[in-house]
């Protein structure tokens, strides 16, 4: 018995050392990150230029970058800890494609490398970082009414999601022409295709309560990081509102979400999670 609690004891201090370490070194390249991407130094300036991004993109990711570190280092929170792993995991998965698009290999494994530290801080979290407590009280009752305003708001953001997914990883003219107005390049469509399509199936799904907070994220990164842009590059008030609405609406199905596409709690043992 003592051997058996001492083995326990072992593992438990291997996999919280194992956590903090790939917890501190994401933490400190985001924060670095951050304040990098907010000032704008030559280097990161550089290589958003090499890989044909605006310059503004750099104050939305600092941005989001200071608020997520500071998310991601402090205890409780898990569900929006959820939507902080999503964002680096985009950003890092996003940066080291995007390197690849441009022929520049050799400068893609860095961020993938923290992309696979992303995950393992991810996956070594201990319970009160993880695990998904139910709503606040008031919020068990599940109306006919609420049911449907869900699914409404639900099949809107899915269309919007899918639809135009589609439309990136197919590239028609329209599209290209829209990508290349905000200063991005044309390969950006494909990885965007790619993450707005998966987030759309992930909506759709019965349960799945963790993917299913991964693709809110993910929805809300991408529409309120397309209102930033479309403002930066002066586009009518027109385009930047509609961009918010549909961001609200993702919103809106998140915070309607029926308990089973939610808790954690309400998944039956060994179910999705």
């Amino acid at each position: 018995m003592k051997e058996h609690n001492d083995k326990k004891t072992t593992a438990y201090w291997i996999r919280t050392i194992a956590f903090w370490l790939s917890t501190g070194i994401i933490a400190l390249e985001t924060g670095v990150g951050a304040e990098w991407d907010l000032v704008r130094i030559p280097f990161v300036s550089a290589v958003i230029g090499r890989l044909g991004y605006p310059a503004y993109i750099l104050t939305i990711m600092g941005v989001w970058k200071a608020a997520g570190v500071i998310v991601l280092l402090i205890p409780g929170y898990p569900r929006i800890k959820e939507w902080v792993y999503a964002g680096l995991f985009f950003v890092y998965t996003g940066a080291g494609a995007s390197h690849l698009a441009v022929g520049e290999g050799g400068n893609a494994a860095g961020p993938f490398i923290f992309a696979a530290l992303t995950l393992t801080s991810w996956a070594l979290r201990s319970p009160g970082r993880r695990d998904f407590g139910p709503f606040p009280a008031g919020t068990g009752t599940y109306s006919r009414a609420r049911k449907i305003s869900y699914w409404i708001a639900t099949a809107i953001i899915a269309f919007q999601l899918g639809a135009g997914g589609i439309g990136d990883l197919l590239r028609p003219d329209a599209v290209v022409e829209g990508m290349t107005l905000l200063g991005y390049p044309v390969y950006f469509c494909v990885i965007l295709g790619v993450w707005k399509v998966g987030g759309a199936i992930a909506l759709l799904a019965p349960r799945l309560p963790r993917l299913k907070e991964w693709a809110y994220a993910g929805a809300v990164f991408d529409l309120t990081g397309a209102a930033a842009s479309h403002f930066a590059t002066g586009a009518p008030a027109g385009k930047v509102i509609m961009v918010l609405v549909f961001a609200c609406i993702a919103l809106a199905s998140w915070a309607l979400r029926p308990p089973a596409r939610r808790d954690l709690a309400e998944v039956a043992p060994g179910g999705n999670s």
